[in-house]
């Protein structure tokens, strides 16, 4: 078969690799929301008004909460308060608690008791093309109609992994077009998973060894897939040549909207497309090109974009001025175009 693309696991057993994949790219679910109780709970400060505003209408919005038990200090986003009865609150957060560190005034609590909620949305996934191995070879031989949970793996070019995730059992199975004996393996898949498609297009930009050759590529991805391309392309710039001393380089500050962006301009200026330092702060990029001239054209559009809501990000982002202290700081003379 082609260079395989996708793999399919139990435990550490691969139990199929495969070609091709069909319905693994789209829109993922919402998370589902999870429930706990706080038990042996002290309300105070903002959780408790909101325990009082939730008796009286059924449910309050919270936002951050932090409860301390005995083993330590755990942080729940965008709770919402759902009621309370004696010591015991019942709240409905983003995802499950993640221990936290530096709360500065944590709600007492004895217990966080998670309670049974809706399971996620569910689809069926198609890996297609697919070379059964081991026992998933073995039940498809016998005649099973479906097999255990699985995960998956989306494999790079030489067969490293780029990305893992949780599936489900394996529900179906047909023959693969061709004489080559194949098979489509048809999996249980949670909707919550899939993967963004924009992410697909940078992987499928980057699959192989050589970095995307057009300039300016990385613009025509926002958000996490741009974080994505970010990613790829420092996994290619391990070992860049010294920048030329005294050189100047002009970025067009044009979609510079963060970090991520800035990174990719600055280091397609100086060392070609599809690639990116690893830096993420203004000293460490300073420090890099130290000595040389940095002309920023439409430097306005980083200006408004920059670190402007530092409490959505731990840890907050430089702003567009701290990136331009920081590079003079460390010795790039910045012109702002």
């Amino acid at each position: 078969m082609h260079q395989p693309r996708y793999a399919l696991l139990s435990g550490r057993r691969v139990l199929a690799l495969c070609h091709d994949v069909d319905g693994l790219y789209g829109d993922p679910a919402p998370h589902p929301r999870l429930r706990h109780e706080l038990r042996g709970c002290e309300p105070r400060g903002p959780l408790a008004r909101a325990v009082t505003q939730a008796i009286v209408e059924g449910s309050a919005p919270l936002g951050t909460l932090d409860a301390e038990t005995p083993d330590g200090v755990w942080r729940f986003d965008a709770v919402r308060v759902l009621g309370a009865r004696g010591d015991v609150v019942t709240i409905e957060a983003a995802g499950p608690p993640r221990r936290s560190h530096g709360a500065t005034d944590p709600v007492p609590c004895a217990h966080l008791i998670p309670l049974p909620g809706t399971p996620p949305p569910a689809g069926e996934v198609t890996f297609l093309g697919c070379s059964p191995r081991g026992a998933l070879r073995d039940a498809l031989a016998a005649g099973a109609g479906s097999f255990e949970d699985v995960r998956y793996q989306v494999l790079r070019a030489g067969g490293n992994l780029r990305h893992e995730g949780e599936a489900g059992p394996v529900t179906g199975w047909d023959s693969a077009p061709g004489p080559n004996g194949l098979v489509d393996l048809t999996v249980a898949f949670p909707l919550s998973g899939l993967i963004p498609r924009q992410t697909r297009e940078v992987w499928d930009l980057f699959h192989d060894h050589r970095p995307p050759a057009e300039p300016g590529t990385w613009r025509r991805f926002t958000g996490a897939a741009r974080a994505v391309w970010r990613h790829e392309a420092t996994l290619r710039s391990y070992d860049l040549p010294e920048p030329a001393p005294g050189a100047t380089y002009t970025i067009d500050g044009r979609g510079i909207t963060d970090a991520d962006a800035l990174i990719c301009a600055v280091t397609e200026a100086v060392h070609g497309p599809g690639l990116a330092y690893p830096f993420s702060d203004p000293r460490a990029l300073g420090e890099e090109l130290s000595g040389r001239v940095l002309v920023w054209h439409h430097a306005d559009t980083a200006r408004a974009c920059l670190g402007v809501t530092p409490l959505l990000a731990e840890p907050r982002p430089p702003t567009f001025q701290e990136w331009v202290d920081g590079l003079e700081a460390a010795g790039v003379r910045v012109v702002l175009a």
